[in-house]
């Protein structure tokens, strides 16, 4: 499992930081643990991740965000 902190990073930064994440944990075919601040918007990634139909777990209390790869 492949793991990423985004905590570092603000709006738009983070939403790009996470495609690439994204994209390394689908090339790899692993899921992928993202490290979140509980106080910044996850509203764009949680609108991607339903477009595309991907199965994710988001705990905002643990600043946890788990995506697991697409299923071809």
């Amino acid at each position: 499992m492949l793991h990423q902190d985004l905590r570092i990073y603000r709006c738009p930064q983070q939403f790009i930081q996470f495609k690439l994440g994204l994209r390394e944990a689908l090339s790899s075919q692993q899921a992928i643990t993202f490290s979140v601040n509980s106080d910044e918007s996850m509203d764009d990634i949680e609108r991607y991740l339903k477009k595309y139909a991907y199965s994710y777990n988001l705990d905002k209390q643990q600043g946890l965000l788990l995506v697991e790869p697409l299923r071809v």
